[in-house]
């Protein structure tokens, strides 16, 4: 038994978790499987049943890489230009004005210079947040929230603020990727975002129905073999969690709104490292693991003053090693510590999920529980123990290009 087996166990006890639940696999460039482990059970219930391994996950934040390769299709078919001003595709993105400043009930705002280009939502520098992210949006979305009769869950409406920077001006995490989402859609005739997803990504890659479904409230036999979630308390005990921030019953969020299985998402992953991939041009992938952003610029300094987004995501990598491609943070250096190696695209969601791909080595992974808060210590701790343990294997087997299964 592995160290990573052994804490696996003691943190999914029954009656005494300190994670319910964990689903992890890993693949090679060819979607065969090169290390599974499940463990746990699919909700806190005294009868809970053992968790399966086609249970539905809710993404979280997961859900934006499918939205980006998305977004990247339509630049391979060349409906639109990565670094092409998208005010005729999103209108509401017209005379958008950066808040600069906020004095009790008063805020103030000039006049963006700079189109939002696809390249800036895919990259999170386009001055788009979410109002846990940035100071000023807090305050802001508090006082519009005041002003309406309920808060609206249309991406359009809910979504719509102000920028907090100009355009490629810095980075910040927020809702791009639901406005990338949007983009999608009106550039297939309003064909919604889950359609899209089924046509050009879910059957592309061969798979069938049921395939993973945006609004999961509204599938009753899909939401019924969803993994319940569960809230981690200040002493860190389990209690149950019913619902989500990131919950959407009426609209498709491309940026947090997705559930899918381990299966459907990890056979996105096999085909981004494919030396054939289905959903991408190789081009276009290349440019997905490629740097965006300039070492030493204050859109680099922005990221790492976020590092709470994704530290889980990364591991604990040197501030100098980390930059962002076009759907996720790239990992450019190693971390000795868990055994990983450079070039790793990564990111995950607000549930703890977390997925990675290393198309050098033709190799990604996916772990997933259902937990908040995200990157507490107790999931960080194992998130990192999954980590090192599948790397200390594939780094002992000699893999060639054809690849060994590491057991």
């Amino acid at each position: 038994m592995s160290d990573f087996d052994a804490l696996l166990a003691e943190y999914t006890e029954k009656g005494n978790a300190k994670v319910h639940g964990v689903i992890c696999k890993c693949v090679d460039r060819n979607g065969n499987e090169l290390y599974s482990k499940i463990a746990g059970y699919d909700s806190l219930l005294t009868d809970a049943s053992p968790l399966r391994e086609d249970a539905v996950l809710k993404l979280a934040s997961a859900t934006k890489l499918i939205t980006s390769i998305a977004l990247l299709q339509c630049v391979d078919k060349g409906i639109i230009d990565l670094d092409e001003p998208l005010t005729k595709i999103l209108p509401e993105f017209n005379g958008k004005e950066i808040l600069t400043g906020v004095s009790g009930s008063e805020f103030t705002f000039e006049k963006s210079k700079t189109a939002i280009t696809a390249r800036h939502l895919l990259t999170h520098t386009s001055g788009l947040g979410y109002r846990f992210t940035n100071r000023l949006l807090a305050p802001w979305a508090a006082s519009r929230d005041r002003n309406q009769d309920k808060p609206s869950y249309r991406v359009t409406e809910r979504y719509m603020m102000p920028l907090v920077f100009e355009p490629g001006g810095g980075w910040l995490y927020g809702c791009s990727l639901d406005w990338a989402g949007v983009v999608v859609s009106r550039l297939h005739d309003g064909m919604c975002l889950e359609d899209y997803m089924v046509e050009n990504i879910w059957k592309k890659l061969g798979l069938s129905s049921p395939f993973p479904k945006f609004n999961i409230s509204r599938h009753p036999e899909y939401n019924s073999r969803v993994m319940q979630g569960a809230e981690q308390t200040s002493d860190g005990r389990l209690q149950p969690c019913n619902s989500w921030a990131f919950d959407n019953p009426e609209d498709q969020d491309g940026g947090s709104g997705l559930a899918s299985t381990t299966n459907d998402y990890v056979s996105v992953l096999a085909d981004l490292i494919s030396d054939s991939p289905k959903l991408l041009k190789p081009t276009t992938i290349s440019e997905l693991f490629t740097p965006q952003l300039i070492p030493g610029s204050l859109n680099i300094q922005m990221l790492l003053d976020l590092r709470v987004a994704w530290e889980s995501v990364a591991g604990p990598i040197s501030e100098d090693a980390v930059n962002y491609g076009l759907g996720g943070l790239l990992c450019t250096g190693p971390v000795p510590e868990i055994n990983q190696p450079k070039n790793i695209l990564a990111w995950g969601g607000a549930s703890n999920v977390i997925w990675w791909a290393n198309r050098e080595l033709g190799v990604a992974g996916f772990f997933a529980t259902q937990q908040s808060p995200f990157g507490n210590p107790t999931v960080v701790k194992l998130v990192n123990a999954w980590k090192k343990d599948f790397w200390t294997q594939f780094n002992a087997t000699n893999h060639t290009r054809e690849g060994s299964v590491v057991s």
